[in-house]
């Protein structure tokens, strides 16, 4: 009976043990081991050894796995054989908890097999986690399926969990439901590598299912506003299915479609309806492709705003303050549209914001309904100024390889300065424009400290994959094919030319370029080498440009048997400086540029009325073009410079050479083209203006035109052969083709080379001494979060040139429309493509131009 007693003790005892165990049955199990062993090993044993808990761990056996050595699962679980233990003890749920922490095991168990007086022995089973082998997916293109592996951890030996699989079905099927696949799942199907019988291969076949739709979003409940129009207004993210609406496809995510449905409350706010609210709503898939939406509002009452006063301000007029938020007495009370005026409009065109902008950081700007009277609302903005904050720290961090200080001469916040939050947008928007970080990732960190009434501003950048960019190139344009190989090393630094570890593989981190470019075609080279200080010297940003170029054009006359020969020679340099008036978005550009043109053969076209043709050809000699230019131009477009969504570009330019003849007494009717142009002398007047502007949804319009004239100082002389204007294409030659300029205009042919082909060109023959051309081109962002950009487009433009000023005629255009895309890649620049229609007739033809296919390389419009 005593023995029994005591073996009913030791059961206790065990089973306590085992509430501190993540498996109960293998305890269970130890004990049945432990008592039989107890009976046929030790019957002799007295009671007094059997109730102490005190034991020494005399061995130590593992089962269930050969992966991992005895030593190295010991060392897991702390236990060691000749150390003491207890029985129950923390000790062994310890080592349970770490053998599951390592998270190389799927199943951990710990047995007590014996105990021979003061020894026990444990046997712990383990069942390790297969590792990972091969990955393939099955129902996805290859680059889909090796992004999948990326995104969700799929590495060759990663241990297979639970978690694991969870996570990428998850994964699967939230990516798929957000572009409209709800009943898209993974089926991974495990097998052996055939080569390493301790890897498992997946095998994952992904079924997207069928794209559901939304059928149709009704709209009850409304008395005075109008469904179809709270429906627009609202429903942002959650469309119904429409043929023509191939910008943004009906589909029903959860998560955007509980955030429109608190747009319709704001949207019923935003008439008067103040207290409205949504009775219900139902969401009813009626088949396997079609949601059905139900919503069922209560408009309530309308009301108007009343008065509105103002407390607190003492920075700011309440005159000042009323023209800001915009509302009047008697109109609808809109409570967002107010709310927005007050704090966090889009536009910062805020009270709040205006107190930022004069560093009133710690300011409280709080709208308060101070009385309602039937159905006309009162209402009071309380206003806590407080003091004026000061910047105090101002950091940086991310930059891997540009250098600090290039970033911090691009730095709008300076210590000791007054807080602006219009400084930090510009801050954001150089850094972005600088071109060596990532526009989407530039994030700046705020911190304000109340006590010292100061502000920390840490900003966050991340480098660009590369700042260098090889041009490997080639289209179509002018009836010749060009290739194009360049090299451009971006974000260069001379300083470090001579540091042998600098060339990671070149020195880089001062802002400096450098540009070799070559082009060959048809009978056609361009050779070029170009570099950029963008920061000379003193506090104002003042950039140094320095390039020199060679053109050499050899071909057969068009008319004639017999080679045509140019060749042009230049070299510029330039300087360009940050203005402070009118405000510091403007720019002042100012050089000097010279050129000789050498031609045999080559037919330049002169103007002469006394010919029947109304021209007489220049075939041969030299010209000298030595000019000074000069531009002023404001550039806020921003904060992509790849994809502007707002600001603007304005710039007007003169093109000028000394007026030679003005100090000489030549009668220049009696000289030869020769003498006459020897040394050209001209002025060129351009102006463009183009505006972004961020539409509904991601929509982005650019709207704008330029024009430009080039005239003479004597009208003996006239104006001269070169520095004309060439329309039409996509600008393949940019101006190096024979010291004309091509003005990109979609629809129609690049020109050809002397201009005024019948049937082709839209350019006069021997270009034109004037140009217009106006256009609204609207993008959709495809593609924005890395290095790679990509945007549709679709535009409309016009545009015409003219070989005598005085038919200028910025009505009378060549009109065009069409669509494209482009793909900006840092080794390639900017790519694309567009299909464009011409409205209008070219040269000596009645019937309109047509489609055109224009290959974009490096250009942008």
């Amino acid at each position: 009976m005593k023995k029994l007693l005591t073996l009913i003790a030791i059961l206790t005892q065990v089973f306590l043990y085992s509430q501190f165990t993540d498996n109960n049955q293998a305890v269970q199990d130890s004990l049945a081991e432990n008592s039989l062993s107890n009976k046929n090993e030790d019957s002799n044993q007295s009671s007094n050894d059997i109730n102490d808990t005190s034991f020494i761990l005399k061995e130590i056996k593992i089962t269930g796995t050969d992966k991992y050595s005895k030593n190295q699962i010991m060392r897991y679980t702390g236990l060691y054989e000749g150390d003491p233990i207890e029985i129950p003890s923390m000790q062994i749920n310890t080592a349970v908890k770490k053998l599951w922490d390592s998270k190389l095991f799927s199943d951990v168990e710990i047995y007590l097999t014996k105990i021979e007086g003061k020894n026990v022995y444990l046997r712990i089973n383990l069942k390790a986690l297969p590792d990972l082998g091969t990955v393939k997916f099955v129902g996805v293109s290859k680059s889909k399926g090796e992004k999948l592996i990326k995104e969700n951890g799929l590495k060759s030996k990663s241990k297979i969990t639970d978690d694991l699989r969870t996570k990428l079905q998850n994964n699967i099927r939230n990516q798929y439901a957000n572009k409209g696949f709800p009943d898209a799942h993974a089926i991974i199907k495990e097998q052996i590598n055939p080569v390493d019988s301790t890897l498992v291969n997946w095998n994952i076949t992904i079924d997207k299912g069928p794209r559901v739709k939304v059928r149709s979003i009704k709209i009850s409940g409304t008395k005075e506003l109008n469904a179809s129009k709270v429906r627009a207004r609202s429903f942002k993210n959650t469309k119904q299915k429409r043929v023509y609406r191939f910008w943004k496809k009906s589909k029903y995510i959860p998560e955007k479609y509980q955030e429109d449905l608190t747009k319709v409350v704001e949207t019923f706010q935003s008439y008067g309806f103040r207290d409205a609210k949504i009775v219900s709503d139902t969401v009813i898939r009626t088949d396997k492709n079609n949601f059905n939406i139900s919503v069922n509002v209560s408009e309530g009452k309308r009301y108007y705003l009343g008065n509105i006063t103002f407390s607190g301000n003492s920075v700011y007029s309440s005159e000042i303050l009323s023209k800001i938020i915009g509302y009047k007495k008697g109109e609808p009370y809109d409570a967002v549209g107010l709310n927005k005026k007050i704090s966090g409009s889009e536009k910062n065109d805020d009270i709040a914001t205006l107190y930022y902008n004069n560093g009133y950081v710690f300011s409280s700007v709080i709208p308060i309904e101070k009385a309602v009277r039937n159905d006309t609302i009162d209402v009071e903005v309380k206003i806590k100024e407080g003091e004026q904050a000061y910047w105090d720290k101002v950091t940086f961090s991310g930059n891997t390889r540009t250098h600090d200080h290039v970033i911090q001469r691009s730095l709008r916040t300076y210590p000791g300065q007054l807080f602006s939050k219009e400084d930090i947008q510009r801050t954001m928007m150089e850094l972005a424009q600088m071109g060596y970080f990532e526009a989407q990732a530039l994030r700046p960190d705020i911190t304000p400290n109340a006590e010292t009434k100061t502000v920390d501003v840490n900003y966050k950048l991340e480098e660009k994959g590369s700042n260098s960019q090889v041009e490997l190139q080639g289209g179509y344009g002018g009836n010749r094919f060009i290739g194009t190989i360049g090299l451009t090393f971006g974000n260069f630094s001379f300083n470090d030319f001579f540091k042998k570890k600098a060339w990671k593989p070149i020195p880089m981190g001062d802002g400096q370029s450098v540009s070799l470019r070559a082009q060959a075609g048809s009978n056609y080279q361009n050779y070029s080498i170009s570099f950029t200080e963008p920061w000379i010297t003193g506090k104002k940003p003042t950039s140094l440009t320095a390039s020199i170029y060679g053109t050499f054009l050899n071909y057969n006359d068009y008319y004639a048997v017999g080679k045509n020969r140019l060749y042009i020679y230049g070299a510029q340099v330039g300087l360009t400086t940050r203005l402070n008036w009118p405000d510091n978005y403007f720019r002042l550009s100012y050089g000097i540029n010279y050129q000789l043109y050498s031609f045999k053969n080559y037919p330049f076209n002169i103007a002469n009325q006394n010919s029947e043709s109304g021209y007489t050809e220049w075939n041969n000699g030299e010209s000298n073009n030595f000019s000074f230019y000069v531009t002023l131009g404001r550039y806020s477009a921003g904060l992509d410079p790849i994809f502007p969504t707002m600001g603007s570009e304005f710039e007007v330019s003169l093109k000028f050479t000394p007026p030679y003849s003005a100090f000489n007494n030549d009668d220049y009717r009696k000289k030869t083209d020769n003498e006459k142009y020897k040394w050209l002398e001209y002025y060129k007047i351009k102006m463009k203006a183009y505006w972004y502007q961020e539409l509904v949804g991601k929509f982005v319009l650019k709207a704008g035109g330029e024009f430009g004239f080039l005239n003479d100082y004597n009208s003996n002389i006239g104006i001269p052969p070169f520095e004309r204007f060439y329309l039409g294409g996509t600008g393949l030659y940019g101006n190096r083709f024979d010291g004309r300029e091509i003005i990109p205009l979609r629809g129609y042919k690049d020109a050809t080379s002397f201009g005024g082909r019948s049937g082709e060109d839209i350019t006069p023959l021997g270009g034109g001494t004037s140009y217009a051309r106006f256009m609204m081109e609207l993008r959709y962002p495809v593609l924005m979060g890395g290095a790679t950009k990509i945007y549709a487009l679709t535009f409309v433009e016009g545009g015409n040139t003219w070989n005598n000023n005085k038919s200028f005629d910025p009505f009378q255009l060549k009109r065009s429309a069409g669509f494209g895309i482009r793909i900006f890649m840092p080794q390639f620049g900017m790519l694309g493509f567009d299909f464009a229609k011409g409205f209008d007739n070219t040269i000596n033809s009645s019937n309109p131009n047509g489609w055109e296919t224009h290959f974009i390389f490096g250009q942008q419009f």
